[in-house]
């Protein structure tokens, strides 16, 4: 079995790393392009009659609800992404699980659904911040994508495949960001920048190769005139950029040829008692 997942994290252009580039205070000061970039996506989405799951900044929920509120009500699965992008293992365990709670009332207040999903900033849980683990099972959280392949955690290498934590009885599954090892590297080809730096062909083979593949997104990689600002470095504006013009080419060309789910309905197919478990 096959299971390609598609994801979006729903943030803004000029959003950066972990909001270090950007302060959050000066967020409000910039051209916001979140309803437009999101819905060339969700129309895109509409016209295949696909659905992917959207991991979502409480800030943006804050600022746009009725465009949360759309994406729900047009079937798609709601997931959190943090508050203002920071990583939890800077934030430490009181002021992540704030954040968590702080995050999900208001995002299950507007879409008036539980939220199951939870992704952190940069894929940046790691063995430094496996506290998270009982905080998100605490408040509700089953399903995460949080990790990259090949990290260390316990003892252990984060797989390239889903697999489960355990703690107290109780299981999250995660969905890693999966990474492969060529030449030397970890190689990431299955979203956003790489997928737009790749050649077609390149990412026809690789997830024609893996039977899991984690595909990601934000609403910037569909966005051909992304603006410029001096606040982020030269690199970085180029970077937003790059490639932006063929992402939906690519995109409907792989969609064409490989089926992808959301993560619910990717953990509904899975054989739970297969899954490798990571005790926490």
């Amino acid at each position: 079995m096959q299971l390609n997942i598609l994801s979006l994290d729903l943030e803004d252009w000029y959003l950066s790393y972990d909001s270090s580039q950007i302060h959050p205070d000066k967020w409000a000061s910039l051209e916001s392009r979140i309803e437009r970039n999101t819905t060339i996506f969700l129309d895109f989405l509409d016209q295949r009659k696909q659905k992917a799951t959207f991991f979502v900044l409480g800030y943006v929920a804050e600022k746009h609800p009725d465009l949360i509120k759309r994406i729900s009500d047009v079937g798609h699965e709601i997931g959190y992404h943090s508050y203002f992008h920071a990583l939890p293992v800077k934030q430490g365990a009181k002021t992540f699980e704030d954040d968590l709670v702080r995050g999900l009332e208001l995002l299950e207040d507007i879409t008036d659904k539980k939220i199951l999903c939870y992704r952190a900033p940069m894929f940046s849980l790691c063995k430094n911040s496996a506290w998270t683990i009982p905080i998100l099972l605490k408040h509700g959280i089953t399903m995460s994508s949080s990790y990259k392949s090949f990290s260390p955690i316990n003892h252990h290498a984060i797989p390239h495949l889903p697999f489960m934590f355990e703690h107290n009885g109780q299981y999250l599954i995660e969905f890693p960001l999966n990474r492969q090892r060529m030449m030397g590297l970890k190689i990431i080809y299955s979203g956003s920048g790489y997928f737009r730096l790749l050649p077609l062909w390149i990412i026809k083979y690789l997830f024609g190769h893996y039977t899991y593949n984690m595909a990601y997104f934000h609403p910037r990689d569909f966005d051909s005139n992304v603006p410029f600002t001096s606040l982020l470095p030269v690199y970085r504006n180029l970077m937003s950029r790059y490639g932006n013009a063929g992402t939906l080419i690519k995109l409907k060309s792989t969609l064409e040829r490989f089926p992808f789910m959301s993560i619910s309905e990717a953990s509904d197919r899975l054989d739970k008692n297969s899954l490798q478990i990571i005790k926490i």
